[in-house]
């Protein structure tokens, strides 16, 4: 559980870097499709400039120059008419991460909250525990740890204030 928790913390606090849910492979070509075309015609003729197999689940025009269609995978393709240009993004779940952070961010409730609670509380009790266990010289309350104990206090505090 703590490698759980530990692994999805790192990806979710990164999440502005990089898609720890989804992989998105991005492909461009170039195209000569015309806006006066059929629908039918313009997305036969990207289908295969990409060899794409996979039945069109919907299409529209964004714009005068920008068509876009979907596919049930949840991939997209997306053609500039005027730039002469298409862009095919497909979109994969990444296996176990995308698991991993479901259950960091709660998103199967239920059953869950009891689990992550019953962790969250035995973590507790092992960090609280650990101030009194060990005695004599090598205690956190000893002058030389009680600065680290001190330091491990201080530190999440000062940024709270900090950044907020």
């Amino acid at each position: 559980m703590t490698v759980l928790f530990a692994v999805s913390g790192i990806t979710l606090n990164h999440l502005a870097d990089w898609n720890s849910n989804y992989i998105v492979e991005r492909e461009q070509r170039t195209v000569s499709v015309t806006v006066d075309q059929s629908d039918e015609q313009i997305n036969q003729q990207l289908l295969s400039a990409f060899a794409i197999k996979q039945p069109v689940k919907a299409s529209y025009w964004e714009s005068v120059n920008q068509y876009k269609l979907f596919f049930d995978n949840g991939g997209a393709l997306t053609a500039d008419l005027k730039a002469q240009t298409a862009v095919y993004e497909n979109i994969r779940s990444r296996p176990i991460l995308k698991q991993f952070n479901s259950l960091h961010l709660n998103e199967v409730k239920a059953g869950w909250i009891i689990f992550s609670d019953l962790y969250a509380g035995l973590l507790l009790f092992l960090a609280i525990s650990g101030l009194f266990m060990v005695k004599g010289k090598y205690s956190p309350w000893h002058s030389k740890r009680g600065w680290l104990l001190l330091l491990g206090t201080v530190i999440p505090c000062v940024y709270v204030f900090i950044a907020s």
